[in-house]
């Protein structure tokens, strides 16, 4: 390999220009692209095949009328009249009016079509508060992205006339998410753009060397982004992807151009300028380097695939692109410019920072030393530290996104908020009970009777404070007149009870629903409790109609699958994971302990990570700082995201030390010496390439979208501890206590160092 990139070296001189071109070309695409990607980006993609949430969100989706995940609600508030009265039903009769305007919209059930028995369940305990069904025709995905537009018009609409109203439900929330999203990366970028390059300033010292990367990286950028838009264009990929994205890709962008052009001025001053063999140096040396890192990143989030949930696996297949894309820019269009700008590369040195006069840095070499000297003591010290910072992990819970992680200003949120308040914290997540019957019908006397022996045993359980059904309609009638009401047909029944009762009974009569409501919030670990409760003991216990199963849907059990399912595949995907990263490692070192030490090293890195981020996240320590409502919990795709990022980036790092470390190995025949030579030259570099790399993953936690924030902090925290406790300090005291074996492989052959003079240098090397 390293034959074949010094080869490329050469030969890319010749071609720089149609490089660049056809990356100018692809730029330009990827920008258009990405311009026009957010409306292609889906909120959804959360389901487990085979899960209780999923079949009841089919059966919700094309039994009910007013139940798919497509549907709306809107809550009006008029802080002056009580709803129902005369000025209230005429400002909401022009809300209504206008709404059934918007695209999508099939019907629009107010109080105003509602009679009185209806209608109270349809005003708040706050008498100025009402809620309004929006029926919709509009596919869940696209709806998602039209609700942010939506909303503005009836928030404007409402303050015209004087009140408030808002749309909520679950594309309006994901519809939010999505702009707190764009806005979240838009105020990422704000904050990491201008430390990238304060910090790019410092360690190359001059202008054209900094702007170098920084071409690459956001090419880089633009191009993967134009992948990912080609691929929306086939297959649902979650509003998540553009902010992961982007955040891997200004990481390893920016980390691989560090690294190659930092080779690149090293060369040019060793080989006398010589442009074109620098470059082939280079690229056989640091390209190497990137190369088998893209692959080492990319082969960890592959085993994200092993999770059975598509936002997840959209989610690592934006990062492999951007990894893909990186690896080819750093290995094709950085070398490209590179070849162009020759020596003009240290251009524009900045006065105030002096470039320095040696590439040597002693102090690495004595800090290295100071520890090799004491190697046991060192090691126990750094690990009992890991294990002490990873203690709080052992508490993480993980739930799914809710309404909490919206700003309290958003529209959504106010609107929920103002739901809580008039019909209870439990009324914005309930729990959907799912009944399906293939052969009988739900309407007979005896089937409505059990039905209600069920509900009255539901409503004993001291958390829930609501149960709604069919029977909700008919208080204190026999269940043999409702069956009987049910038989004589629609017409039966007045048209706003009837559109109620649509609401709880299919048309077929073989499915029905009941409504829970809590008096907690869905994502709690009451809601919890009680959803595990309700599954595994009162529903299979029940008296239900023969040949009658049930499924649980709504939020919360959508978070409890979800969760589960992640937790499920965690160590299968972490065995994947392991596997993959030690084979292409003992490809590249041509040692089976080296890579088995990586692997060691690393699981201790994510432990104090993730105990790290429960501390701040979901313990609360510090959360205010970035703004964020700790709830006890963390976002149930985080820690799986954090694990494939974190294995694939520390390999980054591992993979530049050591293998400067073999490259003086494998010239002096030293262990020690090969690395302290190793340290002294990789220290400086993996120091700057770890500082940008907070700094990105840090401009992230700052974003305002918690999840993102989780990702970006524990991010930050993880190359933090992996540049400093690991690389800096259990590596090289881990590499000598092992000695010799570092370098055992199987039929290798292996350096013996000659004598040494008595000036300690040594004659050379042989290989045997």
């Amino acid at each position: 390999m390293h034959r074949l990139l010094n080869g490329w070296g050469k030969k890319l001189y010749r071609v720089r220009w149609l490089i660049v071109v056809l990356w100018i070309a692809s730029m330009l695409f990827g920008g258009y692209a990405f311009g026009k990607l957010t409306p292609l980006l889906s909120g959804g993609g959360w389901d487990v095949p085979g899960s209780h949430s999923l079949s009841a969100s089919k059966l919700m989706r094309t039994q009910f009328a007013g139940r798919s995940d497509s549907a709306l609600t809107l809550v009006v508030k008029d802080s002056q009249y009580e709803a129902g009265s005369s000025e209230y039903n005429a400002k909401l009769q022009q809300m209504v009016d206008r709404m059934k305007t918007e695209e999508g919209v099939v019907d629009v059930f107010s109080i105003l079509d509602a009679s009185e028995g209806v209608r109270a369940g349809m005003i708040g305990k706050d008498p100025t508060v009402s809620i309004a069904f929006i029926d919709m025709d509009m596919p869940y995905d696209f709806l998602i992205n039209h609700t942010p537009d939506y909303q503005q018009r009836v928030v404007e609409q409402a303050q015209s006339l004087g009140i408030e109203a808002y749309l909520v439900g679950t594309a309006a929330f994901w519809g939010e998410s999505s702009v707190q999203s764009q806005e979240g990366l838009a105020k990422a970028e704000m904050i990491v753009f201008p430390l990238i390059i304060i910090i790019l300033l410092i360690v190359f010292r001059s202008i054209v060397a900094t702007i170098t990367p920084l071409i690459v990286t956001i090419a880089s950028v633009l191009v993967a982004m134009g992948i990912v838009y080609l691929v929306a264009q086939q297959i649902e990929l979650s509003v998540f992807v553009t902010n992961s994205t982007m955040m891997l890709g200004l990481g390893v962008g920016i980390d691989y151009s560090l690294f190659i052009v930092s080779r690149f001025k090293q060369e040019l001053a060793k080989n006398g300028n010589q442009v074109r063999e620098a470059l082939a140096v280079t690229l056989r040396t640091a390209g190497h380097t990137v190369l088998f890192s893209a692959i080492t990143v990319v082969a960890a989030l592959s085993a994200l695939f092993i999770v059975p949930i598509a936002a997840i696996k959209a989610i690592a297949l934006g990062g492999i692109i951007v990894v893909i894309v990186a690896g080819l820019a750093s290995l094709s269009l950085l070398p490209a410019v590179l070849a162009i700008l020759g020596t003009r590369i240290n251009k524009g040195t900045i006065p105030f920072l002096k470039p320095r006069a040696s590439a040597k840095v002693s102090g690495w070499k004595r800090w290295t030393k100071s520890i090799m000297s004491r190697p046991v003591l060192f090691l126990v010290i750094a690990l009992v530290g890991l294990i002490a910072l990873a203690m709080p992990a052992k508490e993480m819970e993980l739930s799914s996104p809710d309404i909490r992680t919206l700003p309290s200003d958003s529209s959504v949120r106010q609107g929920f908020s103002h739901m809580e308040t008039s019909f209870g914290v439990g009324a914005t997540s309930p729990i959907f009970l799912v009944f399906h019957n293939e052969n009988e019908d739900l309407t007979t006397p005896s089937a409505l009777a059990q039905f209600g022996a069920l509900e009255a045993k539901i409503m004993e359980h001291q958390s829930i404070v609501r149960v709604a059904s069919v029977s909700s309609f008919f208080p204190g009638m026999d269940s043999k007149v409702v069956s009987a009401l049910f038989a004589a047909g629609e017409g039966a029944l007045p048209n706003d009870v009837q559109f109620m009762i649509d609401r709880y009974m299919s048309k077929d009569r073989h499915t029905s629903i009941i409504e829970v409501q809590l008096d907690q919030f869905g994502s709690s670990d009451v809601g919890r409790s009680v959803i595990a409760e309700l599954r595994d003991e009162m529903l299979p216990q029940a008296d239900l109609p023969t040949g009658t199963t049930f499924s649980i849907g709504g939020e919360t059990m959508v978070g409890m699958d979800t969760s589960e399912a992640i937790k499920d595949s965690l160590l299968p995907s972490l065995g994947m994971m392991l596997i993959l990263i030690f084979i292409i490692l003992v490809i590249t070192f041509r040692s089976l302990l080296l890579p088995l030490k990586a692997i060691i090293l690393n699981l201790f890195s994510v432990a104090a990570t993730t105990g790290v981020l429960v501390l701040v996240f979901a313990m609360g320590y510090g959360s205010e700082i970035f703004g964020v409502e700790a709830n006890g919990h963390i976002a149930h795709f985080v820690p799986v995201l954090l694990l494939a990022l974190l294995f694939g980036l520390s390999t980054d790092y591992e993979v530049f030390l050591v293998s400067r470390i073999k490259e003086e190995y494998d010239q002096n025949g030293d262990n020690e010496e090969a690395i302290l030579e190793g340290m002294e030259k990789t220290g400086p570099l993996i120091t700057g390439a770890a500082v940008l790399m907070v700094a990105v993953f840090t401009g992230f936690s700052f974003s305002g979208v918690p999840p993102i924030q989780m990702l970006g902090f524990g991010m930050a925290i993880a190359i933090l501890i992996d540049s400093t406790v690991i690389r800096m300090l259990l590596v090289p005291v881990a590499m000598k206590l092992m000695g010799k074996y570092n370098w055992w492989f199987p039929g290798r052959k292996t350096v013996k160092t000659i004598e040494k003079q008595p000036s300690g240098k040594s004659e050379g090397t042989i290989l045997q």
